[in-house]
């Protein structure tokens, strides 16, 4: 066994350990990591990427809500948010915020059930200084008593904007069912009611001082808050309850001096390492109830839930992935194959959902069904008791375990590096687990052992009388629901429920045994598991920074690039099938996605096999017409498209799933407009910008009438003319790419269109000196919360001098705009700044959902522009060049993987621009300009009141049902539903995209 070297303090660093042992690492990892002990007790991995250009570090504590004293629930998310404004040694408020942002980083902090993660990524320069920034919070935060209220409204905000989010409303009713004394059953996020109660209290009791300050504060409540939190940060958050990620491209011994000074004064209380609750969620009943529970959004769920004993014993062999391999299969046999023949199912899944808490271990199947599927639930159930009773009374072949065993190692070897702060959030949750020092990066990951008694010990558990049952939907009749049972209301969240044990009839159906349904069975041996994984590994000079132009014809151009940095045996496959019929008017829109759905359905059972191998395959409508994507292991990837392809072109349509998929699709157009007001505003600006939208209701009014013969005819058409955009990239070489287009060309037999059918982006110009403002209502009547996006149109998204001021504008405002609309004027929690592209056009956005009026808002966003001039004016030479430099670092990140590198050039290609290199071109130009060019593009394009006459302006305003009416005179133009199309039809529109690369330009005559 290896052994850990201590390093005796020196030059003032503390002391610390280092584990001298090999980390089994992924093939390809070509990091350097080196796990150490601290003397407070705090375990940190750091990782030398030499390649890196972003750094990043996560502190996770294994604190989290389930700690929250009784009296005040929400306390653990309240810490999280006040705990990063201010330190002793920097004790600036916006300080952390200002040097990540400036160094073209971000941060972020979560609390979840027990732990809290604190992170941030930031360029490499910057990362010392960072670190101590970040540790100071932990070993002298201020917690400020003067910003304790306004945090207390930032957590209050965060609640109001889910209140009606499903999930949440949801998982809040299962912990209303809890045990009362279980942690996990408290109220997680907190609110001004959930945070004060406890002091005001104290204050009814005469124990407070009931005299408010001179603004009007409650001053004592906020005084007592203040000190119960630092009594309950002194009680729980530990150094020896604390681990650390770090990632940078520094050798260790610099990384470690770094760190230690820092993060080494962080005291250790001698509290235990972590806080174990034993108790289970809910007492033991004869047989779990039937939970029905009223959604927000129009859909039907299905949960059955099984408590499981604390899994990390049994983390070599994995029971628990083993059975979701089976219960979440697709393939034929399947329950999902099974429920999706009768009609009854949407979705399926099966997971072992991670808590990091013994006490909160469960199976879980959670299923979306269609309405005859809810109406059928309880025959939906018996298929999941029906096979968790065939596993139990099955002898498991060898292939099922060596496949699982076999797809882990896979998973683990050619494991894609991801964004540092992705990582570094991964790894520092895995060290909270006691994975031994030289696998804490394999475990997570991989299958070790086959052990079947602990397998069949875990299924005894599956059994009907211990699945705890939730029914979702937006209404339960009373044949469903029982006409006798009365609806109660969840505390925090207003969701209505009730709950009933389920009849005798159907428990004796249920316990019937495996034999019952001959239609299910365990899988055969999986085909797509890849055998030849070489990679022809090169000498490069220079990577190169474009995919190279293999084929450009009237039908179809091909893209393509050889990996030549990431080295893994993947490759990724994009083909847009471009037809003019695609998307002409909301019924083509919808059949185009009708046709595409069913054509994923159809290969649901044939390709999940591939998917549980590393295979991904998608098909998708968008405005253009097709979009199909493929990505994986390349040794099978020519069998996938040719698997998705014969499908594609000889589909038959199946009434009975068109009327299910059909009847999915119109429940996710009506949902649409239930969604939080913040995406919504965000996206009706951009279809106001957009020539030509179906909205969802256009699509939704149409469904009801098209048959399986309209599919038909609409494929035909769809894909007996065509123009064909294809993009290879990965582990092929050029011949092979072209053979898989030739495939793809072979099966569709398809004329190509003329260049003037094919469907071009373009953005409508709003006229110069206007002040627009769209107004919508949201439809969910219960929904409080207003939201506007307000966005300053600059030009042509072609115009590459504009994007890059725009982007230093808007990389200088992000901060600011959030600390003075979020934090200081308390106007919402999502507030956000940045440069948005629509179609061919940019522009500065301004996001904000808020309880007050959006034109409230709107005031003061015109109001924080016009300020914000004089801070630019005032900006020193220095700040201003040190912002340029955070941005062009930003702008310059490396992909980190080959997904990555696809998803930039697809996007690229999508766009018309095929500008390649345009992080490179982007840097240069941000790196010429000075601050007069972003003071007269301010002045010109976003400053209200200089640029009266050439600003050019619109902003959605969402209205809550809840709101009062809006005032008459806003000054402004304002635009209702009705008069959009006639608004729309009278402004002009941008150029459609020019390619920068001169020979696409033209098209070629064969």
């Amino acid at each position: 066994m290896a052994e850990w070297e201590h390093r005796a303090a020196q030059n003032g660093t503390p002391g610390y350990a280092i584990y001298k042992g090999d980390i089994k690492k992924p093939d390809l990892d070509d990091r350097h990591y080196r796990l150490i002990h601290l003397e407070n007790g705090i375990r940190a991995m750091l990782v030398h990427d030499p390649s890196t250009d972003k750094a990043a570090a996560c502190l996770t504590v294994h604190v989290g809500a389930m700690h929250d004293p009784s009296d005040i629930q929400g306390l653990a998310h309240f810490c999280e948010h006040l705990i990063i404004k201010g330190s002793k040694p920097f004790p600036e408020e916006r300080d952390f915020l200002s040097y990540v942002s400036s160094n073209g980083g971000l941060t972020n902090a979560v609390t979840g059930p027990s732990y809290a993660y604190y992170w941030f990524s930031i360029g490499t320069h910057a990362l010392a200084g960072a670190l101590a920034r970040q540790a100071a919070f932990f070993h002298s935060p201020l917690f400020a008593e003067s910003l304790a209220k306004r945090e207390i409204n930032a957590v209050d905000s965060e609640h109001r904007r889910n209140k009606q989010n499903d999930p949440r409303r949801i998982l809040h009713v299962n912990k209303a069912l809890y045990r009362s004394d279980h942690p996990y059953s408290q109220f997680s996020t907190g609110t001004i009611e959930s945070i004060t109660s406890a002091a005001r209290k104290l204050q009814e009791e005469g124990c407070l001082s009931p005299i408010r300050d001179d603004n009007g504060e409650d001053s004592a409540v906020f005084s007592e808050i203040r000190r119960r939190l630092v009594e309950w940060w002194e009680q729980q958050y530990c150094a020896g309850r604390m681990v650390l990620a770090v990632l940078g491209n520094e050798p260790l011994d610099e990384l470690s001096e770094m760190v230690v000074p820092h993060y080494s004064q962080i005291a250790n209380r001698g509290l235990e390492p972590r806080p174990i609750f034993t108790q289970p969620l809910w007492n033991a009943s004869k047989v779990e109830p039937v939970i029905f529970i009223k959604t927000v959004k129009d859909y039907y769920g299905l949960c059955v839930t099984f408590l499981l004993p604390d899994q990390r014993q049994y983390r070599r062999c994995n029971p628990g992935k083993f059975i979701t391999h089976f219960m979440g299969h697709e393939g034929p046999g399947s329950v999902c194959a099974y429920l999706k023949k009768e009609g009854w199912l949407v979705s399926l899944n099966s997971s072992v959902p991670s808590t990091r808490n013994p006490s909160v271990q469960y199976f879980q199947v959670t299923c979306t069904l269609t309405k005859e599927g809810y109406a059928h639930y309880k025959e939906v159930l018996i298929a999941i008791y029906d096979y968790l009773a065939l596993l139990r009374s099955s002898q498991f072949e060898s292939y099922h375990f060596t496949e699982i065993k076999a797809i882990s190692e896979l998973e683990f070897r050619f494991q894609d590096k991801t964004q540092p702060h992705t990582y570094v959030n991964w790894l520092s949750r895995e060290l909270l687990e006691d994975y031994p020092p030289e696998s804490v990066l394999a475990d997570p990951v991989l299958v070790h052992d086959w052990d079947e008694e602990i397998v069949r010990r875990t299924l005894a558990l599956l059994v009907p009388e211990k699945g705890r049952v939730t029914l979702e939907a937006r209404e339960h009749p009373d044949e469903i629901v029982g006409r006798d049972m009365v609806w109660a209301t969840e505390q925090w969240f207003g969701t209505e429920y009730c709950f009933r044990e389920p009849d005798a009839t159907f428990m004796e159906k249920a316990r019937r045994g495996p034999h019952s349904n001959v239609q299910l069975y365990l899988p055969n041996p999986n085909p797509f598991i890849p055998k030849n994984l070489k990679v022809k590994k090169a000498e490069v000079n220079e990577i190169a920074k474009a995919p190279r132009l293999l084929r450009h014809t009237v039908l179809s151009t091909l893209w393509h690039k050889k990996d030549d940095q990431f080295w893994v045996p993947r490759a990724d496959v994009r083909i847009d099938i471009k037809s003019s019929v695609a998307y002409g008017t909301p019924r083509q829109a919808v059949l185009t996605r009708l046709f595409a759905d069913l054509v994923e359905d159809a290969l649901s059972e044939l390709t999940y096999d591939a998917y549980l191998a590393g295979l991904a395959f998608s098909i998708s409508d968008h405005r253009k017409g097709l979009s199909i994507s493929l990505s994986g292991y390349n040794d099978k990837l020519p069998i996938l498209l040719k698997t998705v392809m014969a499908r594609l072109v000889r589909l038959e349509v199946d009434p009975g799933r068109l009327s299910v998929i059909a009847d999915q699709a119109k429940r996710e157009y009506d949902n649409f407009y239930l969604a939080q007001p913040s995406n919504l505003s965000e996206t009706f600006a951009a279809w106001t910008l957009t020539p030509i939208i179906w909205s969802p209701s256009n699509k939704s009014s149409e469904i009801s009438s098209i048959t399986a013969e309209d599919i038909k005819n609409h494929k035909r058409a769809l894909l007996s003319r065509v123009y064909l955009e294809t993009l290879v990239n990965g582990n092929v070489n050029e011949q092979d790419a072209v053979s898989l287009l030739d495939t793809v060309e072979q099966c569709l037999s398809a004329r190509p269109i003329l260049p003037s059918e094919r469907s071009q982006s373009r953005a409508l110009v709003i006229p110069s000196g206007a002040n627009i403002i769209v107004r919508k209502h949201h439809q969910d009547h219960k929904e409080g919360n207003c939201s506007i996006s307000y966005y300053c149109q600059f030009g042509d998204a072609g115009d590459a001098r504009l994007c890059a001021v725009l982007e230093l504008i808007a990389h200088i405002i992000k901060e600011p705009v959030r600390t003075q609309l979020r934090t200081r004027e308390q106007l919402g929690y999502v507030v956000s700044a940045s440069s948005w592209t629509a179609a061919t056009s940019v522009g500065l956005g301004i996001k904000i959902q808020t309880t007050r009026p959006p034109w409230d808002a709107e005031q003061r966003i015109d109001a924080f522009l016009e300020s914000f001039y004089g801070v630019l004016e005032s900006l020193a030479q220095p700040d201003f060049d040190d912002k340029k430099k955070g941005l062009i670092v930003k702008t310059l990140e490396k992909d980190k993987n080959l997904s990555e590198e696809t998803r930039r050039f697809w996007n690229e290609i999508d766009s018309g621009y095929y500008a390649f290199k345009r992080k490179e071109s982007e840097a240069e130009m941000i790196g010429a300009l000075n601050l007069q060019d972003v003071l007269h593009a301010y002045n010109h394009y976003i400053r209200p009141s200089t640029g009266s006459a050439t600003r050019k302006k619109l902003s959605v305003h969402l209205i809550s049902q809840q709101m009062q009416e809006a005032p008459r005179d806003l000054g402004a133009m304002v635009v209702t539903d009705d008069k959009e199309p006639m608004f729309k039809a009278s402004l002009g529109c941008y150029p459609a995209a020019v390619p920068v690369i001169p020979g696409l330009r033209t098209m070629p005559s064969s």
